[in-house]
């Protein structure tokens, strides 16, 4: 499922396809007892799931499915937030 909804990293601007991803549960749905569902995964390519750390950048999902990555405070430049490389229909 998630090769079809995100088809690779979902980090802004990465290129890494689906099949070289890790699967990384937006938020802290596991360990607050969240379900592990689709609506609660992304992709995320090795370097980019190590930046997901309780100090480091963390994930939300949009409505439409979209993940966001929020980078910390102190990293944030106004760099984009969402993946579309691998959506090239919604440029």
């Amino acid at each position: 499922m998630l090769h079809a909804t995100d088809r690779g990293c979902s980090h802004p601007d990465c290129d890494v396809p689906g099949y070289l991803c890790e699967v990384h549960h937006v938020g802290e749905w596991m360990a607050h007892g969240g379900p592990t569902n689709i609506d609660n995964l992304t992709f995320a390519c090795g370097p980019h799931h190590r930046l997901l750390t309780p100090v480091g950048w963390k994930t939300r999902k949009h409505a439409g499915g979209t993940t966001e990555w929020i980078p910390p405070p102190d990293t944030d430049h106004g760099q984009p937030r969402t993946n579309t490389y691998h959506h090239p229909e919604k440029h």
